[in-house]
């Protein structure tokens, strides 16, 4: 195969770019290690990429599978291997099966005709196909992803990119079908038509990676904010989080005068467990609480370690009636079940105090009055309920 110079010198440097990109995300999982799973699957994206287009400049005038099949097999693998970083990124469901029967689907028609230039439309259309499907899904992962993560707009910014990429491999679908006469520009990468789709390939090519860069980021931010707003044993909302929610409640409460309320929680005799059976035990106690009060709760409740073996649960439109039926829930699952502590059976019990919002007054006020409420139930007894005067 004759290569144009200039042709040859842009995929040279669309190799150097997958490299390049194959090093750093290496870099990037070891010795970094951030997202490291990810990270090293998106190292591999780009090596699967580049030796594809290093097989795929190899090709000539003879019937070759390594030069054409697997040169395509490379790549598209490769573009799975961006998929599969993006949800070990995300902690996404998996794809392999449906993936890898859409690589064994596209590589059963590959090989149904000659690997020469006599099928390279053929071979075009379904190497297409594979990817626009393969990008397809990549952008709808990204995007719900990221959406989740900073919200619509930051999404559609970031997936760009990725519908480019769905754009141009529908346009060679379409070419490759319809224009036999144009397929050159989009399908042969050797010509000096198809130059300007080569400087396209560099552009996403850079612009790809940036958006999986950008990806790690983002995700790497999520994790820090969490961390920063997570209790680290029990995986609940710590203070910090809470006030933040109450306070978005509380000015919902001014704007539309929707109430809320408060159900402040202590366990009974907790420092007993922990002088008795240990603090492990303690820690015990503490999960199998948060877990029981989670499973009764609605979700748009926030549940949140508010100190020791306290909890608070922030209740968003509640009403004290409907304070009282959920903290009458908490009380009772929390009753109805116990921990096993190397064979001991330890029953665990917690006083509750609730509040509900009322005109004139502040959220640091009502927690002062669940918090009162709750020491009230503690001293006429504990392992009970009671609401703020």
């Amino acid at each position: 195969m004759i290569f144009d110079p200039q042709a040859l010198l842009l995929i040279k440097f669309i190799c150097l770019l997958t490299s390049t990109a194959a090093v750093a995300w290496g870099l990037i999982a070891q010795p970094l290690k951030i997202a490291t799973q990810a990270s090293m699957r998106f190292s591999l994206a780009n090596l699967f990429v580049l030796l594809g287009i290093i097989l795929n400049s190899q090709r000539s005038e003879a019937s070759s599978y390594l030069f054409w099949f697997c040169s395509d097999m490379a790549i598209l693998f490769g573009f799975i291997l961006l998929r599969w970083g993006t949800k070990a990124l995300f902690r996404l469901g998996p794809s392999v099966k449906s993936d890898l029967i859409l690589l064994a689907i596209t590589a059963g028609v590959m090989l149904s005709v000659p690997p020469n230039f006599s099928s390279e439309r053929t071979l075009a259309v379904a190497f297409s196909a594979c990817a626009a499907l393969i990008f397809t899904m990549l952008t709808r992962d990204n995007y719900q992803a990221i959406k989740r993560d900073t919200g619509n707009r930051v999404a559609i910014a970031m997936v760009m990119p990725l519908v480019a990429m769905v754009g141009i491999f529908t346009i060679r679908i379409f070419i490759a079908l319809l224009s036999p006469e144009e397929s050159p520009i989009f399908i042969a990468m050797h010509t000096q038509e198809a130059i300007p789709v080569l400087w396209f390939y560099v552009f996403l090519t850079l612009l790809i990676n940036i958006v999986m860069i950008g990806n790690a980021m983002t995700r790497l931010v999520s994790k820090i904010r969490m961390l920063a707003e997570r209790d680290q044993l029990t995986g609940l909302w710590n203070r910090r989080a809470m006030h933040k929610f109450l306070n978005n409640i509380h000015q919902r409460w001014l704007k539309d005068n929707v109430p809320y309320s408060m159900i402040l929680l202590d366990l009974d005799h907790f420092k007993e467990i922990n002088d008795q059976y240990g603090h492990d035990a303690g820690d015990l106690a503490l999960l199998t609480a948060a877990r029981l009060f989670g499973s009764v709760l609605r979700e748009n409740d926030a549940l949140c370690r508010h100190g020791g073996e306290e909890f608070l649960v922030i209740l968003p439109a509640t009403d004290a009636p409907a304070a009282r039926a959920v903290a009458e829930k908490l009380h009772q699952v929390l009753k109805e079940n116990s921990i096993i502590w190397q064979g001991i059976t330890i029953n665990i019990h917690a006083s509750l105090g609730y509040a509900t919002i009322y005109q004139g007054c502040q959220p640091d006020k009502l927690l002062i009055q669940a918090d009162q409420a709750m020491y009230r139930a503690k001293s006429e007894g504990r392992d009970r309920i009671c609401q703020a005067c």
